[in-house]
């Protein structure tokens, strides 16, 4: 259980990619007096929280209802999160995130930046997403089972909330070359567990 319950933990974290998020968070809420980006971290964490939540809660129903296997659906989904690591692995994620962080400064005003690109797709991402249904997927009829796979998504996203907090401070200390470090070594945890889903989907799919 407790093997499980830090896969989970460490998938998601990867997939959220809380560290990241901190330049970003620094860079979009520069100028704002500490009330307006209380604010916005607060609504951005909520509304992230809501999301996951509902992909943990009710993701298996949707796929159910459309007629979607799990095991189908973990090998699209892990040959998602293999692109996913494979453009951490390159650079290229923090790239187009932070290209997501300058449109939505360009076109979108500072209320709507806990929206767009902070909840969605900076920390509720399509990763995140899909990482929140496979994490379901273990899930059986036993609340206390359903919780305690329930925590890694709490966990995460007080992460976040705690690194959007303490994004101004944390910006000057974590430089660029730790980050892409960080980012590196994640993408290949990511890209080993994805596979993993891979083959296990594989497997099912086939009676193998």
């Amino acid at each position: 259980m407790f093997d499980q319950l830090l896969e989970n933990t460490i998938l998601l974290f990867v997939a959220v990619d809380p560290i990241a998020l901190v330049p970003i968070f620094a860079s979009l809420t520069q100028g704002l007096n500490k009330g307006d980006v209380k604010k916005i971290y607060i609504q951005a964490t909520v509304v992230s929280f809501f999301i996951l939540s509902l992909f943990y809660l009710f993701g298996t129903a949707v796929l159910d209802v459309m007629g979607i296997s799990m095991s189908s659906f973990k090998i699209i989904g892990g040959l998602f999160l293999i692109a996913i690591a494979f453009q951490m692995v390159l650079e290229q994620r923090q790239t187009r995130r932070q290209n997501t962080a300058e449109v939505a400064m360009d076109d979108e005003s500072i209320q709507s930046l806990a929206i767009f690109p902070l909840a969605i797709p900076l920390i509720a991402g399509p990763g995140a997403m899909t990482t929140a249904l496979l994490i379901a997927e273990n899930n059986e009829s036993n609340p206390m089972q359903m919780l305690i796979n329930f925590m890694p998504i709490l966990f995460i996203i007080i992460l976040v909330a705690l690194a959007m907090w303490l994004s101004a401070s944390l910006s000057k200390r974590v430089g660029p070359t730790i980050i892409i470090v960080v980012q590196k070594i994640f993408g290949i945890l990511l890209g080993a567990l994805a596979i993993e889903f891979v083959v296990t989907g594989i497997i099912e799919s086939f009676g193998l």
